[in-house]
């Protein structure tokens, strides 16, 4: 990098990057009365050295082999994270099918056992009748439940005072608004028309106990008919048994891909970054925004996990430390609960936890303020007097301030 660029880009350090204005409360504004955003990555970068973040504001992109390596580091652990959670959902869904196969065997088993109490004289034919048409009822009930709830905007009426709107739920790929898990069917703002997993169940259920009450109301031969139920009975938890052996096979892919991520079995991996796909986490009222690389599930907390590359460090750098503060705050607001602590992972088994106490809140928004403020008015200035900080910077070629 040349003598004259350098000086041209020591001018656009004291200039200002934004127009703004502080508030009462400490942070800055723009003319429009928005917030000035700052990225946890800026917030790094500042604490780092406010040199290398203003001249990355101004266009100068880090330079460097070690750059490079981090960025490759961090796709592989992400790929790593993306392989778990989907060996982790296919394991899921086995099971469900699991589930469902052998709960039809549980009701195949039962009406064997009636039918066969029926022909002994055991139980009376009156009431096995009675009970075909209880099914029945029961079906339609259901059905029609099911389609006064599709047709009606019921969870608007009574999302609120209920506790059906439920807040964001994280998920691997970002933060989505969850209704009841999945959503199916059309989605319009009235609600008319909306068909979440309730309305879903209550259909198959009532499909299911039709069916169930018909073959029981409408049975003649019960002698065959309980010897067809025992037999298709034997097959179909033949068939469970196998669905099982599946379902051992994917907890156990989902196990090996998790121990590969990185990831203890106390932890559960609620999002992972990225940062193309994964949902930004805001804070409109002190303009702070930004994606943590992960964000595990420990003892019912969210817990941001920020992944870092190179030399393992005695003690976490304060860099690092302020950008996983920056993800706490993100976190806590989004989800509306505290962490105690966000965790520091360099390199697969060094790990760090940074405390979310009151002196980790007053830093960060310290240090939030001043990087606006800066924005503001410019004139970022190093923060150290040590050349081997500058010589490991990726921004050393268009500094104007280095050591070096």
């Amino acid at each position: 990098m040349g003598e004259a660029q350098s000086v041209e880009v020591a001018l656009d350090l004291s200039g200002a990057i934004a127009q703004g204005e502080r508030r009462e409360d400490g942070y800055w504004e723009n003319v429009k009365g928005e917030t000035l955003p700052v990225s946890a990555s800026d917030l790094e970068r500042h604490t780092y050295c406010p040199v290398s973040w203003q001249l990355s504001k101004a266009g100068v992109s880090g330079e460097g082999e070690a750059l490079q390596k981090g960025m490759r580091e961090h796709d592989r652990i992400h790929k790593k994270m993306v392989d778990y959670k989907n060996s982790e959902a296919k394991a899921s869904q086995e099971l469900v099918i699991w589930t469902w196969w052998i709960t039809v065997v549980c009701a195949l088993s039962a009406d064997s056992a009636a039918f066969f109490f029926v022909n002994e004289g055991t139980i009376p034919e009156e009431f096995i009748q009675d009970v075909g048409r209880y099914l029945i009822v029961l079906a339609v009930v259901w059905l029609l439940l099911a389609i006064m709830l599709i047709s009606l905007p019921w969870r608007r009426w009574l999302g609120k005072p209920f506790g059906l709107a439920q807040p964001p739920e994280i998920d691997a790929s970002g933060l989505t608004e969850s209704v009841e898990g999945s959503t199916i069917g059309s989605m319009n703002a009235s609600g008319i028309g909306e068909g979440g997993v309730t309305e879903f169940r209550l259909l198959v259920a009532s499909i299911a106990v039709a069916l169930h009450g018909l073959a029981i109301y409408w049975a003649e031969n019960r002698t065959v008919l309980t010897f067809a139920l025992i037999v298709f009975t034997l097959a179909w938890l033949l068939f469970s048994a196998w669905q099982l052996h599946r379902v051992l096979i994917k907890d156990r892919e989902a196990l090996d891909a998790k121990k590969e991520a990185g990831l203890s079995e106390s932890e559960e991996l609620a999002y992972s970054d990225d940062s193309n796909q994964a949902a930004l986490l805001i804070d409109e009222d002190i303009g702070l925004r930004g994606r943590p690389d992960q964000i595990v599930k420990i003892d019912n907390q969210f817990i941001p996990v920020e992944q870092k590359t190179g030399k393992i460090p005695v003690h976490p750098h304060d860099s690092h430390r302020m950008q996983l503060l920056a993800y706490l705050h993100l976190v806590s607001k989004t989800t509306n609960s505290e962490p105690e602590y966000g965790i520091l992972r360099y390199g697969g088994d060094s790990l760090f936890t940074v405390a979310w106490d009151q002196t980790g809140k007053t830093d960060l928004y310290q240090s939030i303020q001043e990087v606006q403020r800066l924005m503001v008015e410019g004139g970022a200035k190093r923060n150290h007097e040590r050349e081997g900080k500058c010589r490991n910077c990726s921004r050393l070629a268009s500094c104007p301030q280095s050591l070096i």
